[in-house]
């Protein structure tokens, strides 16, 4: 038995969420309007709706009926926009008391009316408290949509923020990236400026080398030609006294042309200085 009413219960939630499915949108397509039973239009559709439901599984097969079709994102719009709320279960319930009072009502007139006073007092004292407690559900309805829209605003405030956050930190990273990037090109700049400046250290080191070699080679040189302009000096000198016993002689003369060829030489070195006071040192009447 237990079984055979748990597959009743499933096959009842399934045909009530058909017909629901199909009860959602008017003949235009626009949402039709179910949240609130005390309309009868709403109530007798709500009858048709759970139409092969017994009145004791009512609120149970409409409470699952509603959440699966609210199960997926579209479902949960087009439940929301014909005014169910599924996350309310207190909605169900009144709605499910409606269609009851609804069933007897129709009971009682299929009998001959409410000729009892009993039975229309019952009757009466129930519509009254169904609609007190409609009342209170729909104020509760009404703070929790409250509640429901300042969260989601806050939400929305929130989400803005994140977004604005994660633009932020993406356009920092963004920012972080280029910035790496310049260092790295600097640091490459760095690193090439080091190695020509590394090169250019050891070319003019090379070339201090070079020079000082050069000078060094210059000094010796201006040294040789110094000697050489001494000796020639010296023979000169020498080929002068000769004169006195040859005075035909030309020896003097080819002496002096040789030293005249290594002051020139010496005076093209920069040495002339040297060169004068070596021949004045020598030399007793000039060149």
């Amino acid at each position: 038995m237990m079984a055979d009413g748990a597959a009743l219960d499933a096959d009842g939630v399934t045909t009530v969420a058909r017909a629901l499915d199909a009860a959602l949108d008017n003949e235009t397509a626009r949402p039709r309007p179910l949240g609130d039973p005390r309309a009868p239009d709403t109530i007798r559709r709500w009858n048709a709706i759970a139409g092969g439901i017994d009145d004791d599984a009512l609120e149970t097969v409409l409470t699952e009926a509603v959440c699966r079709l609210a199960a997926t994102p579209p479902g949960q719009a087009r439940v929301l926009a014909a005014g169910l709320m599924p996350e309310v279960p207190v909605q169900m319930a009144l709605i499910a008391g409606y269609v009851r009072l609804y069933r007897r009502l129709r009971r009682i007139a299929s009998d001959g009316g409410m000729d009892e006073a009993a039975v229309m007092a019952d009757t009466r004292a129930d519509m009254r408290r169904l609609n007190a407690r409609m009342a209170e559900a729909l104020t509760e309805i009404s703070r929790q949509r409250q509640d429901r829209t300042a969260l989601e605003a806050t939400l929305e405030r929130r989400e803005r923020r994140l977004a604005r956050a994660n633009v932020d930190a993406s356009k920092a990273r963004d920012d972080l990236r280029a910035a790496q990037v310049a260092i790295a090109q600097l640091e490459s700049e760095r690193d090439a400026a080091q190695r020509t400046a590394a090169a250019a250290t050891a070319e003019r080191d090379g070339l201090h080398k070079a020079l000082n070699r050069a000078r060094a080679g210059v000094e010796d040189l201006k040294a040789k030609y110094l000697e050489k302009f001494a000796l020639a000096l010296h023979d000169l000198n020498n080929a002068r006294a000769l004169l006195i016993n040859d005075p035909r002689s030309t020896l003097a003369a080819s002496k002096a042309s040789i030293a005249q060829g290594f002051y020139m030489i010496l005076e093209d070195m920069g040495a002339d200085a040297e060169a004068k006071k070596l021949m004045a040192s020598i030399l007793k009447d000039g060149m």
